[in-house]
């Protein structure tokens, strides 16, 4: 495996010890169940659909999802979370074939995947606007795009910086930077762009606390000033 020291992405930093009881990246763990919770309102069923998860990091949603019966891809910029994501799904005896990549350049075929995921990723990508351009791209016709991001508001640079980053101290300093983070307006816009359409409204899911295991508590509703989630069909 790469050593963490020479991967130039902010979260590879932490390959090493991404799936440990003790890790930093734990409570990111903590939105697969009110996240897919409201995304499986707009798939009937995950068993043998072909997924693509963008951003995916050490594979906490390839693996959930490949729980579910899913047959799921994962694409990540970084050699040292692809390399721990690819162990951890032989561990665990999953299938899951991961790549290293980037969102704006997907090394897979038009109409590949009938799934795509992007779960806080957008407001980490060099150009969100192309991002959502391959993933409308890698879509078969009908395919759904699932993702969540954060909204750019001084609410947001409070709960998803602030709070999180100095005064909790649960997310490492320099996770997010507030001037990628990105309005509902200009996500429409890239929405529209690359020709999806937008299913629901803007749902927010908004980080209330930590419980003494590491998890966070979350709560889901229509205010999208700090985080907002939705669906696009192609």
């Amino acid at each position: 495996m790469t050593e963490p020291a020479t991967d130039p992405y902010f979260f590879g930093a932490f390959a090493d010890k991404w799936w440990s009881e003790d890790s930093n990246m734990k409570n990111l763990a903590s939105f697969q169940g009110p996240r897919f919770a409201y995304f499986d309102k707009f798939v009937d069923s995950w068993t043998g659909k072909k997924v693509l998860d963008v951003g995916c990091a050490g594979g906490f949603t390839t693996e959930f999802l490949s729980a579910r019966g899913a047959l799921v891809s994962g694409l990540d910029p970084s050699p040292n979370l692809i390399a721990v994501a690819r162990a951890h799904a032989e561990e665990t005896g999953k299938t899951i074939d991961y790549q290293v990549g980037v969102g704006e350049h997907l090394p897979y075929a038009d109409g590949a995947f009938d799934i795509v995921t992007c779960v806080d990723v957008l407001e980490h990508v060099t150009d969100p606007a192309q991002t959502v351009r391959e993933i409308a791209r890698v879509l078969a016709p009908g395919g759904i795009f699932l993702y969540d991001t954060i909204n750019r508001t001084p609410v947001s640079y409070f709960m998803m910086i602030v709070m999180p980053e100095y005064v909790m101290k649960i997310v490492p300093k320099g996770a997010h930077a507030y001037k990628d983070f990105i309005k509902p307006s200009e996500m429409r816009g890239y929405l529209s762009g690359a020709g999806l359409t937008q299913l629901d409204k803007m749902r927010g899911l908004t980080i209330l606390g930590q419980r003494k295991d590491g998890s966070l508590m979350t709560w889901q509703g229509l205010d999208s000033t700090s985080t907002y989630m939705n669906v696009a069909k192609k």
